[in-house]
């Protein structure tokens, strides 16, 4: 942008400069030719003086007269004065330019009289125009190498000024890119009274309108996660018990569901707090143990790697956000596979990770849907019934210990979601 306004300022300036060197070099030569013409008006009238009157001693042309050369000739076309050997100057209407000897020149007659009037012929003067011709295009060049190096001055002082002047505005621009969609916020650097101000006190208000809106909904969508979450505690408590004492199909799915919306509470909770984008508080969590315990929670799971009863795989984080982590994720597999038995949760120890995975034997997911399946609010369940914030909730904890989320996925093989976080090795060497 600021060579782009450069090259305009620099273009308009040689599109003026070309317009007054085409204007001085009219004038100029308007001027010279009327200065020329005025010389042989002179001259002529010297030389009829001098031919009725005569003049002893005195010469026809003035001796300041310059390139101008006088003939006389006769009626008959022959030239007397100098010589019959000269080519004759030719007669002009007035006074115009014509070629004599093969160069540019202004001419001019007047009758050749005696001083008993009788008429012999023409007195005829030219002035050679090449030395004026020779001054022109000496004022052509040096307007030329002038206007070029005024043009690369202005150029230069102009990308100087432009970019002094457009660096808050790029400044604003970098700083408006930067913003975090999830926190957006837009300090104010200055008070400029101009329209990169202006501008920059717009777009700050309006990054504000949208925190405030933001906070707004956050806090309305606390209040309603709050609210379902305390009656939906007392309820998933009395269907656990009533399903732990009766064998009912029915009461074990209503027990299912209940905590099923339970756990969507606690995850709208989790993105209206805002507890996504905060700092997590960090301890040393066996990422095996929170798994075990999760994986509890859903009859006829599948934990496999290494022995449940031992505390291992270790890893830098937070133990409730890890819990949180596991169990958006088998929800997701029971709810693609239809029921807990095909639901696998595998942990896998190296040298510098822990990896979790979660397997289902569902349809599967297309290579296209895949893309979207860690987008807020996506779901794939035909009922409608899914809310799509599990698998987003996921990705962002997972990101914010550090680690990565990958989905491994063939339509009519099931889906794997694999959790690969830094071991508690690497993430205190990396501390360090």
């Amino acid at each position: 942008m600021r060579l782009r306004l450069g090259l305009i300022i620099t273009a308009s300036l040689v599109v003026a400069l070309v317009a007054v060197t085409i204007l001085a070099d009219v004038l100029f030569e308007r001027q010279q030719i009327t200065e020329l013409r005025a010389l042989l008006n002179r001259e002529l009238a010297r030389v009829e003086r001098l031919l009725l009157e005569g003049g002893v001693g005195e010469d026809l042309l003035d001796e300041g007269a310059g390139s101008l050369t006088m003939q006389f000739v006769t009626s008959s076309g022959l030239v007397v004065i100098p010589g019959p050997q000269d080519e004759p100057i030719p007669l002009a209407a007035g006074q115009g330019v014509s070629s004599y000897l093969g160069a540019p020149t202004l001419t001019a007659s007047t009758a050749w009289r005696l001083t008993d009037g009788l008429t012999l012929g023409t007195v005829r003067l030219a002035y050679d125009l090449s030395g004026p011709y020779q001054t022109r295009a000496n004022l052509r060049s040096s307007l030329l190498v002038a206007g070029l190096a005024i043009a690369a001055i202005t150029l230069t002082v102009s990308l100087l000024l432009v970019g002094r002047e457009l660096r808050p505005l790029v400044s604003l621009a970098q700083r408006a890119d930067g913003l975090d969609p999830r926190d957006p916020v837009l300090s104010v650097e200055g008070t400029r009274d101009d329209e990169v101000g202006r501008v920059e006190l717009a777009l700050h208000g309006a990054v504000e309108a949208i925190r405030a809106r933001k906070e707004e909904e956050r806090t309305a969508l606390a209040t309603v996660a709050h609210e379902l979450a305390a009656p939906l505690t007392v309820v998933a408590g009395r269907l656990e018990a009533l399903a732990g004492r009766e064998d009912d199909p029915q009461l074990k799915a209503a027990n299912l569901a209940a905590q099923e919306l339970l756990h969507t509470s606690r995850d709208l909770l989790t993105l209206a707090r805002g507890e996504l984008t905060q700092r997590l508080e960090l301890e040393v969590v066996s990422l095996r143990d929170v798994a075990t315990r999760v994986a509890a929670e859903y009859e006829g799971v599948t934990l496999q790697g290494g022995d449940a009863s031992d505390a291992g795989a270790p890893v830098l984080g937070s133990e409730i956000r890890l819990a949180q982590v596991v169990r958006n994720l088998i929800r997701n597999a029971i709810q693609a596979s239809g029921g807990t038995e095909s639901v696998r949760v595998r942990i896998v120890e190296a040298a510098d990770t822990v990896s979790l995975s979660v397997s289902d034997s569902g349809p599967g997911i297309a290579p296209e849907v895949a893309e979207q399946a860690f987008d807020r609010n996506f779901t794939t369940r035909p009922d409608g019934r899914g809310h799509g914030l599990g698998l987003a909730v996921v990705k962002s904890l997972v990101e914010a210990h550090g680690g990565e989320l990958e989905l491994r996925s063939q339509v009519g093989a099931g889906s794997t979601f694999v959790v690969t976080l830094p071991s508690l090795e690497a993430a205190l060497g990396d501390s360090a």
